[in-house]
């Protein structure tokens, strides 16, 4: 360092260095301006920039230093070999030229720093070359040190000034022509340091040398075409400089009458921003105007944005608070020049609204409770922890109204929904933190306990919900009661699927509610195997119906009094290809809920009448069937007409047909079912009340349904010739039957003392004794073809 402070103090002209340093400072300062327009330009105006700005750097370089040489003292007689000179400025231009075309108008840095690495070997080549071409009246000498040094020193200076000149942030920008004359500067004054002299007077200068006050002019019109090159780039920026502020302006404007925020700058610097931007951030123009775009948005990478490409951010307001945004970012051309115009728009009325779809989504709209989809959702994540081993075993229960059916009779839907809103409430406050309670539809609820539970625990939960929903419910200036039946499964088996625990918590249900409702029931492996018991039982149905497996059996009716045939039940009876004839325990709870009920039941009344018209026909011309309905035949609104049809088909009369309903039908869809047993009485055909005694609620339907006979259940025939009990029971429905204008039948008669006893209270019998239930055929030859008219007992 001291040998280079030494060179520079006594081996220089002070006043020459002074020159080349402002003749440098001129030449980098129009070099980079020119070669700035040509990045921005385009076309045939893009090359002529461009080698311009490389021939004027080249030339700069070339200048400094010559002029730097110029200046040199080195106290004999020196001169500069032309050849050699010129040599010097060609490899300043070619490798300056070089350097340029690598970095020219990327943005990546490390070409721009390839690109400076390869324009300072050019300046390098120049001044030792340059160097190499002054001669002196001696000997000259290097000192490998320093003349290392000066590359060594110079180049990493010379890669960074060109990287940072292709920078977008303009403060870093600005240093690409300070760090180049420090890059020039330190490769020259060390690169001379390393220079000793000798004298010696029988040196000879080569031929074509030129003495110093020769080469001097033409130093100084290169100079002077410099300074002129960054007088013509300095007239360019300040043109451009003026149209971009024209072009800004209109585009501010423009930008105002935009509804987004919008933000032009110029890198990450903010050069001006609209009305709305403004509203948005809080911030005023002059406040953002020359500051960095991470002042509004931190955390947003402009180098990373593609043009016309959309990003979420988050924008800070000038109070601190936090506004999400949505990016997008275009690149425009403004006076020559990329600027980068930034649209803000406002996301937080968005993502309020899509909370509010999603909580739509997701919660039911009567109850606030978490719909259908979130706690299948809820579960599926449940079951996933539970696989991991991130979780406890969980649990579920189902709950189901009883009774509400006819709070939505008495009070309509709106005394309804005040029900289930007033329920919904009593399960969240009777459960624990961290339960989810859901509505998944209708009046059924579900419970999800996360926490590890046991059956006990389950089922204590499980009373203590259905103890909360039977107290009081006021519905206006009213009181209604509502009960529960609950259903729980708990998760212990891994591998179920959402919709597989639901269904195992529902079979749990059904079975509470079969049992008497009002009570809770843990799902069993004897739950699911009766359930697809019933699932293979509907399919064999299906099967049996479409095959043609279904057929009428036949019981007779007769006169107790003098045991005369009268009619006969049709009983539908399945004929499995491999089992034989199964019982109707088996196999009736299965169809009469499934969709074949209808045709079935159907098809039993049309065939019975079809059998009894032609038994009439064969003798027995007072001869009545009897015909079991399904609960879903009475729910179909046009039943009426389908069995007047029958009749009109067949060819019986409606005096000859008898339908029998139990209460749990006429209970399902009571007014409708009212209707049409009205009208079809009205037909002229008969009803009979079956199973009577053994429903809750019979002596209520007893007074509201237009009736003709009741059929005394077998359960209290079956004992009755011994049993006190079952005779007053039978007793008393005599009584009411004949205070009400019905006739009975008794069912079950197996024995002739029972058939005895029943003669003081019914007037007609079946049972075994008579006959057991046989295929029509048989029927046919037992009863129809004999001349008999009683029946004699078996």
């Amino acid at each position: 360092m001291q040998t280079v402070i030494t060179c520079i103090q006594q081996a220089h002209d002070g006043y020459s260095l002074i020159i080349a340093a402002l003749v440098c400072t001129i030449g980098v300062y129009g070099s980079f301006s020119v070669a700035n327009h040509a990045g921005r330009s385009q076309g045939r105006r893009r090359a002529i920039l461009a080698l311009t700005a490389i021939i004027t750097a080249g030339c700069t370089a070339w200048a400094t230093h010559m002029i730097a040489l110029l200046a040199f003292l080195p106290g004999m007689q020196a001169g500069f070999e032309l050849i050699g000179t010129g040599i010097s400025l060609i490899a300043a231009i070619i490798g300056i030229g070089a350097g340029m075309l690598v970095s020219i108008g990327q943005h990546r840095r490390q070409r721009r720093l390839a690109g400076g690495f390869v324009l300072g070997l050019g300046i390098v080549a120049l001044h030792y070359l340059g160097q190499h071409a002054y001669v002196v009246r001696g000997q000259v000498t290097y000192d490998a040190g320093l003349v290392t040094a000066s590359i060594l020193g110079s180049l990493p200076i010379f890669a960074l000034s060109l990287t940072v000149s292709g920078e977008r942030n303009k403060r870093v920008r600005l240093l690409g022509a300070p760090l180049l004359l420090l890059a020039i500067a330190v490769l020259h004054l060390t690169g001379m340091a390393a220079l000793s002299f000798t004298i010696d007077p029988t040196v000879e200068f080569p031929p074509l040398t030129a003495h110093p006050d020769v080469l001097a002019p033409i130093v100084a019109a290169v100079s002077i075409g410099v300074f002129g090159v960054a007088v013509a780039g300095l007239r360019m920026t300040l043109h451009a400089q003026a149209t971009l502020r024209r072009e800004r302006q209109r585009l501010g404007e423009l930008a105002n009458l935009a509804l987004e925020g919008l933000a032009i700058c110029d890198g990450d610097t903010i050069v001006s921003v609209n009305d709305t931007l403004q509203r948005l951030s809080g911030y005023h123009q002059q406040d953002l105007a020359g500051s960095t775009l991470r002042t509004l948005v931190p955390a947003l990478d402009l180098s990373a944005a593609l043009d016309g490409e959309e990003a979420d951010a988050t924008l800070v307001a000038a109070t601190g608070d936090i506004v999400p945004v949505r990016v997008i970012s275009r690149q425009v051309g403004l006076g020559a020049r990329q600027q980068t115009v930034l649209a803000f728009r406002d996301q937080r009325e968005r993502l309020r609204s899509e909370s509010q779809i999603r909580t739509l989504a997701f919660t039911d709209h009567l109850t606030g409770l978490a719909n259908r989809t979130r706690f299948l959702d809820l579960l599926a994540v449940s079951i996933q922890e539970e696989a991991s081993g991130n979780s406890k075993d969980f649990a579920v229960l189902l709950l189901d109204l009883d009774g509400f059916k006819s709070v939505n009779d008495a009070f309509g839907h709106h005394g309804g929904d005040v029900v289930l809103k007033i329920v919904a409430d009593r399960l969240k406050k009777n459960v624990d933190t961290g339960m989810v309670v859901a509505r998944l539809g209708g009046d059924e609820f579900a419970i999800l306990i996360r926490d590890d539970i046991d059956a006990a625990r389950a089922e204590m939960l499980g009373l203590k919900l259905i103890k909360a929903v039977e107290e009081p419910i006021p519905v206006g200036d009213q009181v209604v009661y509502v009960s529960a039946s609950v259903g729980a499964k708990r998760s212990q088996h891994r591998g179920s699927s959402s919709i597989q625990i639901l269904d195992n918590a529902d079979l749990a249900l059904y079975d509470a509610k079969a049992k008497g409702k009002g009570r809770v029931r843990l799902f069993t492996s004897e739950l699911r195997a009766a359930a697809d018991e019933r699932g293979r039982l509907s399919s064999a149905m299906r099967t049996a119906w479409e095959e043609g497996h279904f057929e009428l059996y036949y019981q007779p009716q007769v006169r107790l009094s003098d045991n005369a045939l009268v009619g006969a039940e049709a009983l539908i009876r399945y004929n499995d290809p491999e089992a034989g004839v199964v019982s109707p325990a088996a196999f009736l709870p299965v169809l009469e809920t499934s969709s074949l009920a209808v045709p079935v039941g159907d098809w039993i009344l049309q065939t019975a009448c079809r059998q009894a018209a032609s038994w009439r026909k064969a003798g027995k011309g007072n001869f009545r069937i009897g015909v079991n309905l399904f609960p879903a035949q009475l729910r179909s609104p046009d039943f009426v007409s389908r069995v007047e049809h029958v009749l009109a088909a067949s060819g019986l009369p409606a005096s000859a047909l008898e339908l029998e309903v139990t209460e749990n039908i006429v209970l399902q869809n009571e007014v409708m079912t009212l209707d049409h047993l009205a009208r079809l009485r009205k037909l002229g055909l008969f009803v009979a009340f079956d199973d009577f005694g053994t429903g809750f609620a019979s002596l209520t339907m007893l007074k509201r349904m237009q009736i003709d006979r009741l059929k005394v259940d077998q359960s209290f025939v079956r004992n009755v010739e011994h049993d006190p009990k079952d005779q007053a029971i039978v007793d008393a429905i005599a009584r009411m039957a004949e205070g009400c204008g019905l006739t009975v039948i008794a069912e079950g008669i197996e024995t002739n003392a029972q058939a005895r006893f029943m003669q003081n209270y019914a007037a007609e019998g079946q049972g075994y004794l008579f006959g057991a239930p046989m295929p029509a055929a048989e029927f046919e030859q037992r009863f129809i073809k004999t001349k008999r008219s009683m029946i004699a007992a078996a």
